[in-house]
């Protein structure tokens, strides 16, 4: 689940980031290293922590998930959450440094960190995987039989990331192909026999992919990036879009704010009508998007390489 997840991404491109700044990388705890760096908070990397402050090495952990992003995530998730802030709390005791992925994702995570330092660091976008491609976009829309203008999210099938206004939104425009790419959570982790009714009930112009591993060719493939999720760290698979060129719809969320300027190079909603109205105006006029160069700057692999270096430096 992690790993088809934003995390699983975010981890990749700071494996690739490093390595392109020449860094040795490994993913065997078990191996010689100067530095432990981890991304998730399971028991088993509070164990592999422990284990590498015996030796002296510090501990430096990417926190993706914070408690309120857990609502609409997981099963019975408003009694989880406060669970889960407490078990946060107190595996960051045993870290040295944090890093979040957006300056609203420090500032949150701040009241939980007892005092450690926390540094900033873009999750990342590899510009050249997300760029676009004609033959991807041909040989995508023939495999998906996309016939018409197509609107794409990428994202886990979870209430938090907006599936139902996705839904909705598309039953306002049948003449328009609704495209949702990435895994179904298993029932054991969520499970809300509404979700699942809503699941059974979605409207014949959306149509669900799974997990695949050519996401970039369905950026390429669509004609617009629909992201209506109610909460985020960061906002990978924006940037992702962004980068290849997808004009942008997005829930108006304060985490944005730092990266991205509404009608500049995207639109902006909070209810049916505003996306329903944005999206049909992008799909029918000239879009704002962003500017690959300037993503590149900011969230490319060699700004994230740099980035992490240094905050490796401060406590090496």
């Amino acid at each position: 689940m992690v790993d088809q997840s934003g995390i699983g991404g975010a981890t990749r491109n700071s494996v690739q980031a490093l390595v392109r700044q020449g860094i040795d990388v490994t993913s065997d705890p078990n191996e010689n290293y100067d530095l432990l760096h981890l991304q998730w908070v399971g028991p088993r990397s509070l164990y592999h922590a422990r284990q590498a402050h015996k030796k002296g090495r510090p501990v430096v952990l990417s926190v993706h998930t914070l408690p309120e992003l857990i609502k609409g995530a997981f099963t019975c998730s408003r009694l989880i959450s406060p669970l889960y802030e407490r078990y946060l709390r107190g595996f960051i005791g045993h870290m040295d440094l944090l890093v979040a992925p957006s300056p609203l994702a420090a500032k949150r995570l701040r009241p939980l960190a007892d005092g450690h330092p926390i540094r900033v660091v873009s999750s990342g976008v590899d510009q050249d995987r997300f760029c676009y491609d004609q033959e991807k976009r041909d040989t995508f829309r023939r495999k998906y039989s996309l016939d018409r203008q197509t609107v794409l999210a990428v994202g886990q099938v979870i209430p938090l990331k907006g599936v139902e206004t996705f839904f909705e939104v598309a039953r306002l425009l049948p003449e328009v192909l609704f495209l949702w790419v990435g895994p179904r959570v298993s029932p054991l982790l969520f499970y809300s026999p509404r979700f699942e009714h809503l699941l059974r009930r979605r409207p014949e112009n959306v149509r669900f992919t799974g997990f695949i591993d050519e996401v970039d060719a369905a950026y390429s493939g669509c004609d617009l990036f629909f992201h209506p999720s109610h909460g985020e760290s960061l906002g990978l698979v924006i940037l992702e879009a962004g980068m290849v060129g997808l004009p942008l719809v997005v829930r108006r969320l304060p985490v944005y704010q730092d990266w991205l300027q509404e009608r500049e190079n995207c639109l902006m909603g909070e209810d049916l009508d505003e996306f329903q109205a944005a999206i049909t105006s992008l799909l029918s006029g000239r879009p704002p998007v962003l500017a690959a160069d300037g993503l590149a700057k900011k969230h490319g692999l060699a700004r994230v390489g740099i980035d992490l270096l240094a905050a490796y430096q401060e406590i090496l």
